[in-house]
């Protein structure tokens, strides 16, 4: 598992947010959910930018994978729900 996880960090960093549509908006807002829970201070992840945003969404995905929680494509759910907090960033 631990491997499979190492792999999809991989994937996750070179592709680009935009690249994959996610096929159950329940995954990305679980997503979303978990970055905002992981990120209180929601505007002190904003001021990190794309990669900040970027990152806390790999973790998010990554954690959810671990505890069987995602089914679904774990590029295209990381970066739905990375452009959801970022717009939510930009208000």
């Amino acid at each position: 598992m631990l491997r499979k996880l190492s792999h999809l960090t991989a994937l996750l960093a070179v592709l680009p947010m935009t690249a994959l549509a996610a096929e159950d908006p329940a995954e990305v807002t679980a997503v979303v959910a978990s970055v905002k829970a992981a990120n209180p201070d929601l505007k002190a992840l904003c001021q990190k930018g794309p990669d900040g945003i970027r990152k806390a969404a790999t973790e998010a995905v990554m954690s959810l994978m671990a505890a069987g929680k995602l089914k679904g494509n774990p590029p295209a759910i990381g970066g739905e729900a990375g452009q959801a907090v970022g717009r939510e960033c930009r208000g």
